[in-house]
């Protein structure tokens, strides 16, 4: 190789390298939202012994375990965006959210287990950018004694 091939190739190879280098710079801006934007709903549900809407420390009133509680974006009944379940004490959380409008609907088990709805079943809940929204808890009753 002469002494011009040399200098040619050594060009190509220092701007290949320079453009490398700059490439993660340039998709930078392309990457989603920060992580430090992102915001999260908790929330809980919990069984109305007594059909009262509100939740009492008491032997009658109690979180329910194993919920599944959907997430929707904007309004209730497009797609799921996340399913969670409810903890041993009845807490559901969401995490990782865009900011923006969100529909919350626990689906507790209606027809089997004999729960009726104490409170609306459905929450629009609108999340700002870094921020955790407590929603309104969630009251089930039971319909029928499933005991009896």
């Amino acid at each position: 190789m002469n002494r011009y091939g040399w200098k040619k190739l050594f060009g190509i190879g220092i701007f290949t390298i320079i453009a490398l280098l700059l490439l993660p710079c340039a998709g930078a801006a392309a990457n989603p939202a920060d992580p430090q934007q992102a915001g999260g709903i908790t929330g809980r549900v919990f069984l109305d012994e007594n059909a009262d809407t509100e939740f009492k420390e008491c032997d009658c009133d109690c979180g329910m375990d194993d919920i599944p509680v959907r997430l929707y974006r904007d309004h209730c009944g497009g797609l799921i965006v996340q399913t969670a379940h409810t903890d041993a004490d009845g807490y559901f959380h969401f995490a990782g959210l865009d900011p923006g409008d969100y529909c919350v609907m626990p689906m507790p088990k209606f027809i089997c287990e004999g729960f009726q709805p104490t409170k609306s079943i459905t929450q629009k809940v609108t999340v700002k950018p870094g921020e955790t929204v407590k929603a309104e808890w969630f009251g089930f009753d039971h319909f029928l004694d499933v005991n009896e």
